[in-house]
């Protein structure tokens, strides 16, 4: 799902100073699909994608994060609820990351011969590079968000996919050290 929005996956692959996906401008195939786990690259197969994401699932977090919406056909509102138990200190640069999110992507023409693509991201809400956030412990924030599929995903003759698979994916994140500090997703079904 590169190619659906290149200039988003080109500032994430260099935030994550990722330069085995893009070669001379071109997506050389060969690494992706490529999956994140705390900022580090987990190299192989989705055997191995689970493993490492498993490791943080029972860390105890400061920050918690909820979300709430609703759907009609292709147009998803939703708020993004967030809060801390520590005040975020002045050095740490927190980013809230958004994020939407298709359950399940056919693209039986794909270059790298992967035909199901697993939560691709469609678009990053917050902009690519996350919006800074400042936490004051006890103090709830809530971000809202009005989104529609864009006319490239909707009128994409080489793609399916089902408005009912749409989902919504945010996350806190240290921008400096890359380690995601929460997560939520909230699908709209």
């Amino acid at each position: 799902m590169y190619l659906m929005n290149q200039s988003m996956n080109r500032i994430r692959n260099n935030y994550y100073q990722d330069n085995d996906v893009v070669v001379n401008g071109t997506d050389d195939g060969h690494w992706t699909p490529r999956m994140y786990t705390n900022g580090k690259v987990s190299y192989g197969n989705p055997t191995t994608w689970i493993s490492d994401s498993k490791t943080y699932l029972e860390g105890v977090s400061l920050y918690e994060v909820n979300l709430s919406g609703s759907q009609s056909g292709n147009e998803i509102s939703f708020d993004v609820k967030m809060n801390a138990i520590q005040t975020t200190p002045a050095s740490q640069d927190l980013r809230l990351f958004v994020a939407t999110v298709m359950d399940i992507v056919q693209y039986p023409a794909s270059t790298n011969l992967l035909t199901e693509h697993h939560y691709p991201v469609i678009e990053l809400l917050t902009g690519n590079t996350g919006k800074q956030m400042k936490f004051i412990s006890g103090i709830t924030y809530t971000e809202s968000f009005i989104w529609s599929m864009p006319d490239a995903w909707i009128n994409h003759s080489d793609i399916t996919w089902k408005s009912s698979d749409l989902k919504a994916v945010a996350w806190i994140q240290n921008y400096k050290s890359k380690e995601v500090l929460q997560v939520n997703e909230f699908g709209f079904d």
